[in-house]
């Protein structure tokens, strides 16, 4: 490959030099030098990053591109959506949940109920470049954005307080009744305080998490009326334990309920050396999945003894409630400045250049669909979590 480079550079000179009538422009040059190369005047690794430099390259993620939206859905009225709020929930199978969490003989109450709606979120996949025999490659990287255009912030806090009466009623159905919150903490204090403020109108309260390939964006919802508990890097903490060992002695329990509502499914190839993988993949599409809260033990977690109900995994809402639509992004095989110098470093270095790619996506939500199946997998799992408390 290194006595390529001064063929190489003689061509690109001779191109260089060829008188201005010529009206060679830049791209035109490029082409020059990679039909040089073609030739047999640049060899070796410089000519194949020439020319993979100028073919038409495969995108570094193919699959990060949209699937075309179907029409826009109609906007429900209030009416219709309400009715949506007040109509029983499909039943919904929710296999493998795992409990220890023990609340017959015991007075209780729910310190929180929280619920969080995804809202954006990101994917990312990378190659890394190497160089080994003779073989240079350079690296990739993909990422895809997307995001809820201005959440309806008035039916996501419909639908958790739809969502938490809906489980107020199931605990009662089997003979579980949580006492009144504030009531119980004023006669026996708490072990965690609910002092913190969810979403309200005017002020958005959110919660990122960090998923090694990508991320997740929340906006937390609790009851109207309701807070929740306050949260570090590794959660709640350890609380009053003063608290925690009185109300072990007495029977008492004190809960913290929560969910996630995924709106998008996440792929990612992950990374690795560019000598192994040619390429990197990131996706995302509508999918709706509901799961365990960050930072808690399961979906519902009793302060008093750390028991917990927890799933065994994320939880698929079936039913199409959104698309995914492309509104922009970046693509560096695209980019005919980029391109040029990934050539004039193939010519004059032999090096294989880096390519990279973006893509900008806004979720298009149905939201009499979105509101339906956010119930139907909240009712679901409160069914199968009151069912497997004994």
């Amino acid at each position: 490959m290194r006595r390529s480079i001064p063929r190489a550079l003689c061509a690109a000179a001779a191109l260089a030099a060829l008188p201005a009538a010529a009206q060679f422009s830049f791209g035109n040059l490029l082409q020059g030098v990679a039909a040089q190369a073609a030739a047999g005047l640049v060899q070796g690794a410089a000519a194949s990053a020439v020319q993979g430099a100028l073919a038409p390259a495969a995108a570094p993620g193919a699959e990060a591109a949209a699937t075309p939206p179907a029409p826009p859905a109609p906007v429900p009225t209030a009416a219709e959506l309400d009715a949506i709020l007040q109509a029983p929930p499909a039943p919904l199978d929710v296999p493998g949940l795992k409990s220890n969490l023990v609340l017959r003989g015991k007075r209780f109450y729910i310190a929180e109920y929280r619920v969080l709606f995804e809202v954006g979120g990101k994917v990312t996949a990378n190659t890394r470049a190497a160089y080994f025999g003779g073989i240079d490659r350079g690296g990739t990287r993909v990422t895809v954005h997307y995001a809820l255009p201005e959440p309806n912030l008035a039916l996501m806090q419909a639908i958790t307080d739809r969502a938490y009466a809906d489980l107020l009623a199931q605990l009662a159905a089997a003979g579980l009744v949580p006492e009144p919150a504030e009531a119980f903490v004023r006669e026996h204090g708490a072990v965690y305080e609910a002092t913190v403020e969810a979403t309200r109108p005017g002020a958005e309260v959110h919660e990122e998490v960090d998923l090694g390939y990508g991320n997740r964006k929340y906006l937390v919802f609790t009851p109207a009326g309701t807070r929740m508990l306050s949260r570090g890097f590794a959660g709640i903490g350890a609380g009053n334990i003063g608290k925690r060992i009185e109300f072990s002695k007495s029977n008492l329990e004190a809960l913290s309920v929560g969910m996630v509502v995924n709106l998008a499914a996440q792929e990612s190839s992950g990374s690795g050396s560019a000598l192994f993988r040619r390429g990197s993949s990131a996706s995302a599409s509508a999918a709706m999945e509901l799961a365990m809260p960050p930072r808690q033990a399961g979906v519902v977690h009793g302060h008093a003894l750390g028991q917990a109900v927890s799933l065994a995994g994320p939880v698929p809402v079936p039913g199409q409630f959104a698309f995914l639509r492309e509104t922009g992004g970046y693509d560096s095989s695209k980019d005919a400045a980029v391109r040029g110098l990934a050539v004039l470093g193939a010519v004059t270095m032999g090096v294989a250049s880096n390519s990279s790619k973006r893509v900008d996506m806004v979720i298009d939500a149905d939201q009499a669909a979105l509101a339906r199946q956010v119930l139907q997998g909240l009712s679901a799992v409160h069914k199968a979590t009151v069912a497997a408390i004994p």
